[in-house]
Order: C-alpha cells, then sequence, then structure tokens
C-alpha cells in the first residue's frame, strides 16, 4: 500500500498474539503515549485506513509490545491483520511535535531526503523497512538501484533533515560499486 501524506506511521503488526485477538506488534514510534487506552489508530488495509480505537497496550521488550483493539476480538481477526502497518492521522501527529526534542523526527521527514555519501549526492530515501535487528533505509541511488544502509547512528547523519538533506556512512563493503 502507498503512503499517504494525511497518516504517520507508527508501528506494523507482527502475528496474532492470543485467542481474544491480542496483536504482537513491531513499535516504530518513540512516543508511548501514541498507545493509550481511548487513543485511536489507522489500520493501513489494502481497501484503505480504518479507524481503531485502543483497548490496551502493553511493552514486552525494546520494540515489540502487545495491542489490543476494539473490534478484533478473535485469534482469526487478528491473523488477518498480519503484517499490516499502523498509522495515526498527521493531524494527531503534529499536535505534538512542536513539543518534541530539536533533534527529533518523524520517519516521513527522512523519506525524499537528499542522501549524500562523502560528500556527493547520492540518491532520494525512499522508504523505511524494518529488519530483523533494526529499521534499514530504503535508498534510491542515482542510477535507479535500490540499496539498504542500516539506520544507525554511526551509519546515517539525520543532523540535515532540517534541509532534506542526509549524510550516510556505511561500513566499508555494503555499497559495492
Amino acid at each position: 500500500m502507498s503512503l499517504d501524506d494525511n497518516y504517520l506511521r507508527i508501528a506494523k503488526i507482527k502475528s496474532a498474539h492470543s485467542l481474544d485477538g491480542k496483536l504482537k506488534i513491531h513499535v516504530i514510534s518513540d512516543i508511548a503515549e501514541r498507545f493509550e487506552k481511548g487513543n485511536t489508530v489507522f489500520l493501513g488495509l489494502k481497501e484503505g485506513f480504518k479507524k481503531y480505537v485502543i483497548s490496551s497496550f502493553n511493552p514486552v521488550k525494546k520494540r515489540t509490545a502487545l495491542l489490543k483493539l476494539e473490534g478484533v476480538n478473535d485469534r482469526n481477526s487478528a491473523e488477518l491483520l498480519d503484517g499490516v502497518e499502523i498509522f495515526i492521522d498527521k493531524a494527531t501527529a503534529d499536535s505534538i511535535k512542536s513539543e518534541l526534542d530539536e533533534d527529533t523526527f518523524f520517519y516521513r521527514d527522512i523519506i525524499g531526503c537528499t542522501v549524500k555519501y562523502k560528500g556527493r549526492d547520492f540518491g532520494v530515501v525512499v522508504d523505511i523497512f524494518e529488519g530483523g535487528s533494526g529499521d534499514l533505509l530504503v535508498i534510491e541511488d542515482n542510477k535507479k538501484k535500490t540499496v539498504m544502509v542500516p539506520f544507525i547512528d554511526q551509519m546515517v547523519d539525520t543532523s540535515g533533515i532540517s534541509e532534506k538533506t542526509i549524510e550516510i556512512n556505511p561500513v566499508e563493503g555494503l555499497l559495492d560499486f
């Protein structure tokens, strides 16, 4: 599904967790309050965005949590949501942006950024992908080839996001030329 500028991705459903419809999710957002009971989220389904209300949220470890949504009441319903991304609407996200630290940004702020490598234009960030051990920047280079770079401080300098530019410093051999 293509991303919509009116929504901000905050998590992805990994699997069904229990018979009562709980979902195991990978959390992308650093703002735990987004998952409080009673908050509204949107699931990015094939037919479009569908609104749900959070019944419960329990962090399990670093980026994994259990989420219960109103209307998802059994394992079969939960299994149909495997792999679905969870969003909040842009207005909700923007309402708290001014309260965030100066060096904090949304993933949507980085998508579309020009990527520099060794001081030269390299390509454009087209997506952020959940990898096994962390997030990966999906970059389309100037030759229209897709490359992935681990989204970690040692390899990605995000200090130029306000100018829609980032610098990558991948380990030797990651980018084959």
